[in-house]
C-alpha cells in the first residue's frame, strides 16, 4: 500500500497543475460576407417625377434623361466590441439596364456626423459599368479610403452607407460587406 502513495499523490498534483497552467480560451473570428439587396436604397431627395424605384432585382433608374442621387444603407449584422467598426470593406455592385456602358459616381460613408470618437469619413470612386446588361461590376472601399493604414477593419464602419448619383439606365443591385464575426471558443 505504501507503494501506491507517491504515484497517487503525483498523479493528482499533475491533474491540478494542468488544469491550473491551462491559458483562457479566447473566441475565433472568421470573416464572413453580407448582402443587402439593392432595393433597400433610396432617393436622397424624394420626388414623385422619377423613374427610380426599387424592383425585385435592385434599385433602378428606369428614366431615359434624368439622373438621381440615391443612398444606400450597408446594415451590418454586428458591432466589434466599443470600436463600432465591423467591416473589413465594402462594396456596391452596380449593372447597365440598356446594354451602354455607363459612369457613376458614388461616394461611401463611415462614422457619424459631429462624433469626435467615430467621425464621418467620405471617400468617392467612379465607377465604368460595362456595356451588358448581363455583367455586373462593384466599386469597393478598404481602410485605405477612408484615411487608416492599419488595423483589420475600418474604424466607424457600423454606420456604413454609399451615396451615389445613378444615371438613367442604370441599377443598383447589392450591397455586399466583408464582416469579421465571432465563431465560438
Amino acid at each position: 500500500m505504501r507503494h501506491l502513495r507517491l504515484p497517487a499523490a503525483l498523479a493528482g498534483f499533475v491533474a491540478i497543475h494542468g488544469l491550473v497552467a491551462v491559458p483562457a480560451a479566447t473566441a475565433a473570428e472568421a470573416l464572413q460576407t453580407m448582402v443587402v439587396p439593392g432595393a433597400t436604397c433610396q432617393l436622397s431627395i424624394p420626388t414623385t417625377n422619377t423613374g427610380v424605384r426599387p424592383k425585385a432585382t435592385g434599385f433602378r433608374n428606369e428614366s431615359t434623361t434624368t439622373s438621381n442621387f440615391v443612398i444606400c444603407p450597408l446594415v451590418t449584422p454586428t458591432v466589434r466590441s466599443a470600436n463600432a467598426n465591423p467591416l473589413a470593406n465594402g462594396y456596391i455592385i452596380l449593372s447597365s439596364l440598356d446594354g451602354q456602358a455607363h459612369s457613376v459616381s458614388c461616394t461611401a460613408v463611415v462614422g457619424l456626423g459631429g462624433n469626435v470618437v467615430f467621425p464621418a469619413k467620405y471617400s468617392t470612386k467612379s465607377i465604368a459599368i460595362p456595356a451588358a446588361t448581363d455583367d455586373s461590376v462593384s466599386g469597393s472601399w478598404t481602410l485605405a479610403d477612408f484615411g487608416q493604414s492599419s488595423g483589420d477593419s475600418i474604424d466607424g464602419s457600423a454606420w456604413f452607407s454609399v451615396t451615389c448619383n445613378l444615371p438613367p439606365q442604370v441599377q443598383i443591385q447589392s450591397l455586399q460587406g466583408n464582416y469579421y464575426a465571432e465563431i465560438g471558443d
